[in-house]
């Protein structure tokens, strides 16, 4: 189908969900989508990889695509991000949670320039729970003011 696998999640719940990213040259439509789920589907029952009941997903990464890995990030410099780590960090007051714009990506590790003079950080992959882009609307006001 000429599309390459994004990451795959697999979420807690009222029932297991199993979250299929995957992207092409020319994006993914609604039909790759179904045939995808519909021949993994399948393969998850015949070979009962997952007991029980199960919701199965499977999506293009989108504007605010999660990362699974650095080095899908490396593609990214320059772009606005989230990263949440595993664990507080102790010389930002022990947040988690950290907006900025990808600075660069050496091998494993990840460096965000955080907003207002807060500084650089630089984290292993090892240590982040999870990372995604964030989507930034053009402006097209032109300048107008809402009414």
């Amino acid at each position: 189908m000429n599309l390459t696998l994004w990451g795959l999640e697999l979420g807690a719940g009222p029932r297991l969900v199993v979250r299929i990213y995957v992207e092409g040259p020319e994006g993914v439509n609604i039909d790759q989508c179904a045939d995808i789920s519909r021949h993994t589907g399948l393969a998850l029952e015949v070979e009962d990889i997952i007991s029980g009941a199960y919701i199965l997903e499977v999506s293009s990464p989108g504007l605010e695509r999660p990362f699974f890995s650095a080095a899908q990030m490396a593609a990214y410099v320059g772009s606005p991000v989230v990263v949440v780590l595993r664990e507080p960090h102790g010389e930002f007051s022990g947040r988690r949670k950290f907006p900025g714009t990808l600075q660069g990506v050496n091998g494993e590790d990840v460096t965000l320039s955080l907003p207002e003079e807060e500084g650089v950080l630089t984290v292993h992959w090892n240590d982040i729970k999870k990372a995604h882009l964030v989507h930034v609307f053009p402006d097209t006001s032109n300048g107008k003011k809402k009414r």
